[in-house]
């Protein structure tokens, strides 16, 4: 059975929801059926899917274009004859969520955060609208409910990591950084915003820093609103130049392989691709003791945890780390361990496309 799916996305930078997308586009495709993808023009995913030969139609996607750009989604849905659109924004469910009501279309909405829903009625009417519902984590599940939703309506499919491109043999990025040969480095690759609580790690920093020869390095993409002053008033001043600020990073498999613990401080997570891709790439972590991470990491098994924004319990927690290396290798190997078996591209694909069949083939 062939399907064409629309994806429909808003958001320009690139993060674990854009993967997310791109990753069962293209999955989709090698199992033949047509994936394509309708986003913001100039955005990150745009870029990516015409590298990866996703077939990509750019919009204007923003609230304020809703007129013209539903008319060009049901264009699309028409001209690429569309069984599915698949929405997974807030703007673009709006566009999207109408462009398939009105073409006759099945509607799948994925929920990728844990924001609260609202209770205004046009936030009620554009959750009513979908078909199905695929959150990516069982704490992203228990906010759809929350929020009023059935839980016949709602499945749990993760997000995955790329076996093939996440290797341990993909070398590393210290000779690029002349590190010293004795520095170890803590580190984060997630987007920089607010939520993944990164002030903790600079605070947590400015504790390890001053006992080890560490360093602290971070490779993602960085909000505007987050400016190096900013960043750097979270660190004691003569730790500053031992922060490394690299921004996105195309070799992210090879930046994990040059961090020795890897800390995920996000105090609000749907379910945290960059911390499955350091799990995959056998680093041993850190991670904030949220629910959501209770979900796949066992302390002191594949992960640690600590309290989540507390700086001091984070510091402790990697300090213990810096002084066991046996036990940073054995975490990491069960960490890796923990994401091939429920983590991979393969399975999410899987169950995926079985959520598509269901809601094609339901009266």
């Amino acid at each position: 059975m062939k399907m064409t799916i629309l994806h429909t996305e808003t958001l320009k930078r690139w993060g674990g929801q854009q993967n997310r997308i791109l990753s069962e586009a293209v999955g989709l495709n090698k199992r033949g059926h047509h994936a394509v993808i309708a986003c913001h023009r100039g955005s990150m995913l745009a870029r990516k899917s015409k590298e990866a030969g996703v077939k990509v139609y750019e919009v204007k996607m923003v609230k304020q274009a809703h007129l013209q750009t539903i008319p060009k989604l049901i264009k699309i849905i028409r001209d690429e004859v569309v069984d599915i659109v698949s929405t997974h924004s807030s703007v673009d469910s709006w566009a999207g969520g109408l462009a398939a009501r009105l073409t006759g279309r099945r509607l799948v909405r994925f929920r990728h955060n844990l924001y609260p829903i609202g209770r205004d009625p046009l936030t009620k009417f554009i959750y009513a609208m979908p078909n199905r519902f695929i959150a990516i984590s069982n704490a992203v599940k228990d906010v759809l409910t929350g929020g009023g939703l059935s839980s016949s309506k709602i499945s749990v499919v993760p997000s995955s990591v790329n076996t093939e491109r996440f290797s341990p043999d993909a070398g590393d990025i210290r000779k690029e950084l002349d590190l010293p040969a004795d520095a170890v480095v803590i580190g984060n690759t997630a987007t920089f915003t607010q939520v993944k609580g990164y002030e903790y790690l600079l605070q947590a920093f400015s504790i390890i820093g001053k006992r080890y020869p560490a360093y602290l390095l971070f490779a993602g993409e960085i909000e505007e609103r987050f400016k190096e002053s900013k960043i750097f008033s979270h660190v004691d001043r003569s730790l500053r130049d031992k922060v490394l600020l690299l921004g996105g990073r195309e070799d992210v498999p090879r930046v994990l392989n040059t961090i020795d613990i890897f800390v995920y401080p996000s105090f609000l997570e749907g379910l945290g691709t960059a911390l499955l891709e350091a799990m995959i790439m056998a680093r041993p972590v850190v991670v904030s003791d949220i629910p959501t991470f209770r979900e796949f990491i066992e302390d002191d098994v594949n992960g640690l945890f600590f309290e989540a924004k507390n700086p001091d319990d984070l510091a402790k927690k990697v300090m213990s780390l810096l002084e066991n290396k046996i036990s940073r290798t054995l975490l990491g190997k069960n960490a890796r361990s923990t994401a091939l078996e429920r983590f991979t591209v393969g399975d999410m694909i899987d169950l995926t496309e079985a959520q598509y069949k269901e809601v094609i083939n339901a009266k």
